[in-house]
């Protein structure tokens, strides 16, 4: 290494950054946050498990309605709610079932992407914060050099300007990639959700529909 080059730790080089840094530090432990939380929330919701699914369209299918909440098994997922309220439809209004279910699948959907959005704008907000804070810095720096005076310009102190300026642009980009990563991965499993609810709701009225034997 170079005689006179130092080392800085992760801490004292985001330091550098200066009070610009704070609103970009906000937006990671916002980020972080909302994230754990709807983790959690999806994993509560134990969206892969359908093994309730083929013993309630049985009971469904036999016209014991009665029996389906059993058939559940304590299971948390969105589902169940949503065969619930179609099951209660077909019993007092046949022809308005499929509009409940719908109706029901949309409120529960909405409930797991509640404060999803809040990832996705701090994927685009951190970017911008950081270029703010590069451009301050980068207008302090010029300030700095032009009360310096002409040939008092050490090439050392216009480098060190610039990458403290540049600090502010790389923590912000640090923030929105995992934010967004974040976000496309929470998103996909509402996607994925939403096409097990379409066909649940699907299944569900083909069997109610077919006469039973």
């Amino acid at each position: 290494m170079p005689d006179g080059a130092t080392t800085m730790s992760l801490g004292e080089l985001m330091s550098q950054g200066g009070t610009t840094m704070v609103p970009i530090y906000l937006c990671s432990i916002a980020g972080l946050a909302v994230f754990i939380r709807k983790f959690l929330e999806f994993r509560r919701a134990r969206l892969k498990d359908l093994k309730w699914l083929e013993p309630v369209l049985k009971l469904v299918g036999s016209g014991s309605y009665d029996d389906i909440p059993q058939a559940y098994n304590g299971s948390p997922h969105p589902g169940t709610r949503v065969v619930q309220a179609t099951v209660k439809a077909l019993q007092e209004k046949p022809e308005h079932a499929e509009a409940e279910a719908r109706r029901v699948a949309s409120l529960e959907i909405q409930k797991l992407e509640k404060n999803l959005n809040v990832l996705s704008f701090l994927a685009q907000v951190a970017p911008l914060l950081g270029l703010l804070g590069t451009v301050l810095g980068m207008v302090d720096l010029f300030i700095q050099l032009q009360s310096a005076g002409q040939g008092n310009v050490a090439v050392a102190e216009l480098s060190s300007g610039i990458w403290k300026a540049l600090l502010t642009t790389a923590a912000g980009l640090t923030v929105a990639v995992p934010a967004l990563a974040a976000h496309s991965y929470l998103a996909s499993q509402i996607d994925r959700l939403r096409l097990q609810v379409s066909n649940l709701i699907q299944r569900v009225l083909y069997v109610a529909s077919k006469p039973q034997v």
